[in-house]
């Protein structure tokens, strides 16, 4: 796997933002609303690092700057395996499918 600068990471944190947003409205149990808002919550919280950084270091690999995302990473290994009870539309299963593997390849240092 080749090094993914934080471009990379940005590219694929706004992607998994919004899904999980749509996940968030899509479901109507207030556990998994729960689940969706704390991941969006950690999630955010990282963004707003990476946001303080310059264009210019957008070039440079990606580390995780919050410690608060090891915690994402460990809600979003958790909850992939049951996504299929949890998040119901298909299209938003399809994006968090294909986004969570990436995001938790981000967090491996």
């Amino acid at each position: 796997m080749s090094q993914k600068t934080v471009s990379d990471a940005l590219h694929i944190f706004y992607e998994l933002n919004s899904a999980l947003s749509d996940a968030y409205w899509e479901t109507n149990d207030i556990n998994n609303k729960d689940l969706f808002f704390s991941m969006k919550s950690m999630l955010q919280d990282e963004l707003d690092e990476l946001h303080k950084l310059s264009m210019q270091d957008h070039i440079y690999p990606y580390e995780p700057i919050n410690p608060g995302v090891a915690q994402l990473s460990d809600k979003l290994r958790a909850m992939h395996p049951q996504m299929a009870s949890i998040v119901y539309r298909p299209k938003t299963f399809r994006r968090l499918d294909d986004l969570i593997p990436s995001a938790c390849d981000l967090f491996e240092i």
